[in-house]
């Protein structure tokens, strides 16, 4: 399976993220991706969301804190909006950052000390 351009972007953060804040809690909730349908039952019985943001971060303080990732003029979805709708009015974080720099204004926007910049 070949990496699409949101895959690329997101592979690109990570590997930041382990230089410049490597003890921040961030992880990807793998709900995407083509699933036979009983192993897609199996996810939804389990609680996948849809709609979930590709990065969920716990900030310093305990604040949930999420980023969608795009790529060019790549729209969220309704799911994935309803969803930051949701967390927003929860009181959670939530951004759309479409590059590596904008994933690291928005870090520091929320605080996150960092050790590096993105180049």
């Amino acid at each position: 399976m070949s990496a699409g351009p949101e895959d690329i972007l997101q592979m690109q953060v990570i590997r930041f993220l382990k230089v410049a804040a490597p003890d921040l809690t961030v992880y990807h909730a793998a709900n995407g991706g083509y699933r036979n349908p009983r192993e897609a039952k199996k996810l939804k019985d389990m609680g996948v969301l849809p709609g979930v943001a590709d990065l969920c971060f716990i900030l310093p303080g305990g604040l949930a804190a999420f980023i969608e990732l795009k790529v060019g003029k790549n729209p969220q979805t309704q799911t994935q909006k309803d969803f930051a709708v949701d967390v927003i009015a929860k009181g959670a974080a939530y951004a759309v950052c479409r590059s590596l720099e904008a994933v690291e204004e928005t870090l520091r926007t929320w605080g996150v000390k960092l050790r590096a910049r993105a180049q």
